[in-house]
């Protein structure tokens, strides 16, 4: 008897271990969202209809985001969450095939709350990393590419998410993040990109004033370097102190600065260091509603506002350290037409440029908003050498998305161009959302330069209509 008490009970203790262990669901939330847009965009490379290299230039089409959020609350302090997205131009015959729209996952995560350590909160898995203004950390490719490829206006692409491990200490009114990211994984022991970072908040209380702190590393041992265009063998480490406060009612300030030092180039012959510094000063003021009179109408939430970016950029020939800011991973849109044509690496738009932001934005109507931006973008440093020779080069000047197989002919000039955004966003319904936003960018005296008929100064212009419908 007391064998068999004996074998009923390893074998009861056996089964608890072997089966498949469930977390009892409290809550589940499902939520989502469907955007569908329409874009023309027009001298997207900057080159006349004349030019050779203008194919590709202008493009209109449309496309669909949709996403799909479940959120779980479990037992103990444990929360689930996945949510799916695709992002895909519409073409029907593409996506009844293989080549058509696909379904990813953009976040999958676990969240563990009090876990060992009551101020203590891990999330682990595929989540979202972003820290004040998303002036640094906020998006893995900066909207480089989409979740998949079938997505045309990648500058557009909603994901945003990291995989990562992120442990959140919570000493009211101290808020500590400390991190790692896995960038590129290359299955081989040494050769990926990671990110780590802690990342120290501080709600100072009186007047809505808060203080962070931040230290980022992003180490890429890759031979090749990927799209976020850092060397291969470089160890780039970013600190940085960003605070905001309402000194009075409707007024809010915020200012952000950033250093980055470490190895740009751990690998070539010639060893070079990096060392780059920005910053970031704005300021927004919401007046009292405007009466028309005669009119009996009234301009509400009428708001202003005044930005001033500032990324170092690099000397023409420099071979010393590396003095161009490296945007790593930033989240900034600054104009919707030169954030996606002038990003990459010291091309003057987040990187090596002084950039002026002045706007405003009001509702006219109930539910309708206008809102409008300008944006004057200068080179911290020249693109090409000489006091005012014409140059051509088709490498070096970092861009990403212009055409980087044609010549582009500039002017040792720092003007680099200006644009204005005009937007209007109707409330609908309290989930629908319907908006329109046209953008133009004016090539400044930096594009000047040409080769007989060659010239790259045309203004871009892009138009997009959205509806937006989230649940």
């Amino acid at each position: 008897m007391k064998r068999l008490l004996t074998l009923c009970i390893m074998l009861t203790a056996v089964a608890l271990i072997t089966a498949p262990a469930f977390a009892e669901v409290q809550n589940v939330k499902v939520s989502g969202d469907v955007n569908s847009a329409g874009v023309y965009r027009n001298n997207y490379n900057l080159f006349d209809n004349n030019n050779t290299n203008a194919n590709g230039a202008d493009d209109n089409f449309l496309f669909t985001q949709a996403r799909v959020r479940i959120d779980a609350d479990l037992t103990d302090n444990v929360s689930a969450t996945v949510r799916f997205l695709t992002e895909y131009d519409w073409n029907t015959s593409a996506n009844t095939s293989s080549t058509g729209d696909n379904v990813d996952l953009d976040l999958a995560n676990v969240t563990l709350k009090e876990v060992f350590y009551q101020p203590l909160t891990v999330t682990v898995g595929r989540q979202e990393l972003k820290y004040g203004n998303g002036f640094v950390i906020g998006d893995p490719d900066t909207n480089a590419t989409s979740a998949d490829g079938n997505l045309t206006a990648t500058d557009l692409s909603l994901r945003k998410s990291f995989d990562a491990i992120k442990a959140v200490l919570d000493y009211n009114p101290l808020t500590v993040d400390v991190f790692c990211a896995k960038i590129n994984e290359t299955n081989k022991t040494g050769n990926d990109v990671d990110l780590y970072g802690i990342n120290a908040a501080y709600d100072i209380g009186s007047y809505n004033s808060e203080v962070e702190a931040y230290c980022f590393l992003s180490k890429n041992d890759v031979s090749t370097a990927p799209t976020t265009a850092t060397n291969a063998g470089n160890e780039i480490y970013t600190i940085g102190l960003r605070g905001s406060i309402s000194p009075i009612d409707s007024l809010n300030l915020s200012g952000e600065v950033a250093f980055q030092s470490g190895d740009y180039d751990s690998e070539s012959a010639t060893k070079r260091d990096q060392k780059a510094n920005a910053f970031q000063v704005t300021g927004d003021y919401t007046c009292p509603d405007v009466t028309i009179p005669g009119i009996n109408a009234t301009l509400k939430n009428p708001m202003l506002k005044l930005g001033y970016t500032h990324y170092s950029g690099e000397e023409v020939g420099n071979t010393g350290d590396h003095e161009a800011w490296i945007p790593l991973y930033e989240d900034q849109t600054q104009g919707i037409v030169a954030n996606y044509i002038l990003s990459g690496v010291n091309g003057g738009q987040n990187s090596n440029a002084d950039i002026l932001n002045v706007g405003g934005s009001l509702s006219p109507l109930q539910d309708l908003t206008l809102s409008i931006d300008f944006y004057k973008f200068w080179l911290d440093e020249k693109l090409v050498a000489g006091d005012n020779d014409q140059a051509s080069t088709n490498s070096g000047l970092g861009w990403t998305n212009l055409a980087t197989s044609s010549n582009y002919y500039m002017k040792a000039d720092k003007d680099l161009g200006s644009e204005i955004d005009v937007a209007l966003s109707y409330d609908y319904t309290e989930d629908v959302k319907m908006g329109l936003c046209a953008g133009w960018f004016k090539p400044g005296d930096a594009f000047d330069g040409a080769s007989v008929n060659d010239y790259n100064d045309e203004t871009a212009t892009q138009v997009l209509a959205t509806l937006d419908v989230s649940f």
